[in-house]
């Protein structure tokens, strides 16, 4: 009965549709299934503890102790610890963000057993979030750039039609001409940058 009980409780877990650790009070990992393994990127080795990821971060990229990650919390202080959002960093160096769900498990008596962690990919997510995120802030900047194109373009061209009228002078000296010349060519080089803004505005 003990191993028919051990193969029910084997093919439950691999039928989880999410990632599931567990851990002894120690920490040390007594089972996981299938997709666990998998997001770790590979299978954890005898004794090992809190989970088979290379290394764990927080959302702001810093790492996470062997004794701070969600299960090992859990194991600490005997309290769930509920959507915990971390990075798993696998021995190839590739990194995905996890949702993870740890509580503990107890006896009758209350009595600590082990802590279970429930965790599953949440990279997709996080790149479409993050897409959004990105696609607004160039929204917003095209706005702002056609606000400063519009607000910009009238009075370069009341500038260049009084430097028309100033050239139309006979009396105007030499020296004068010749700063004409370079504000002309100043108005034309904000006109250029006015045209452009405006094109990455359409653009974006």
């Amino acid at each position: 009965m003990p191993d028919f009980n051990n193969q029910l409780q084997r093919q439950f877990l691999e039928h989880l549709p999410v990632a599931v650790c567990s851990c002894d009070p120690d920490g040390v990992i007594t089972e996981y299934n299938r997709q666990a393994a998998q997001l770790w990127g590979r299978e954890p080795r005898p004794g090992e503890c809190f989970g088979g990821a290379a290394r764990m971060f927080d959302v702001y990229g810093k790492q996470l102790e062997a004794g701070k990650t969600p299960i090992a919390s859990v194991l600490r202080s005997g309290h769930p610890q509920r959507n915990s959002e971390v990075i798993i960093e696998r021995l190839d160096g590739t990194r995905i963000t996890v949702l993870s769900n740890a509580a503990p498990l107890c006896d009758s008596e209350g009595k600590l057993l082990g802590a279970l962690e429930v965790f599953h990919d949440i990279t997709e997510r996080r790149w479409s979030e993050e897409a959004r995120r990105v696609s607004d802030r160039l929204a917003a900047s095209a706005r702002v750039a056609t606000q400063v194109a519009q607000q910009i373009r009238k009075p370069l061209h009341y500038m260049a039609s009084l430097l028309d009228f100033l050239r139309q002078d006979a009396n105007l000296s030499a020296e004068a001409r010749s700063y004409t010349e370079l504000i002309q060519q100043e108005l034309l080089r904000f006109d250029r940058l006015a045209k452009e803004m405006v094109h990455l505005s359409t653009a974006a």
